[in-house]
């Protein structure tokens, strides 16, 4: 009897710790920098992203990749003062998929191992159509929601 209560402490102990260990490897907190994802997402949101392999991303998902390289992003480091760890734009199109017109790449489809992404403001985002298909190994994950806003702040 002490046996299976033994046994019944050290499986509820080890739950919850089990479950941290798992949020701690598949979760982690972003914040978005600049405009180019408004109205979804403001400078200064932080987002949950939810770390994935390229290949479970679906068009129309919101991505967070490692930074392109910094040449690209000249402008707003002048701006900001700093180019971001990460980026956050929305999945457009997929390996195998027809290359969206404002994006420049060879052949019409995306090559095999990349993706091509765009910032829901366009006028504001720099992107695959600056950067053209995106190498998928870059890939931290996707957004699953916004956590706290500088609108609406945490409590």
């Amino acid at each position: 009897m002490t046996a299976v209560l033994l046994a019944a402490a050290g499986i509820a102990a080890a739950a919850p710790l089990a479950l941290l260990l798992w949020a701690n490897r598949t979760l982690v907190a972003v914040d978005v920098v600049g405009h180019s994802m408004e109205p979804a997402f403001h400078h200064g949101d932080r987002v949950l992203v939810r770390r994935v392999p390229a290949k479970r991303l679906r068009v129309g998902d919101v991505a967070v990749l490692g930074r392109p390289d910094t040449g690209d992003l000249r402008d707003l480091a002048l701006i900001m003062g700093s180019v971001p760890p990460w980026v956050v734009k929305r999945v457009a199109a997929l390996p195998g998929d027809p290359v969206p017109a404002s994006v420049p790449a060879r052949g019409g489809t995306v090559p095999p191992g990349h993706l091509v992404v765009l910032g829901d403001n366009t006028g504001h985002s720099t992107d695959s159509r600056v950067w053209g298909p995106v190498p998928d190994d870059r890939v931290l994950g996707v957004v699953l929601r916004r956590m706290t806003s500088p609108r609406t702040p945490a409590a």
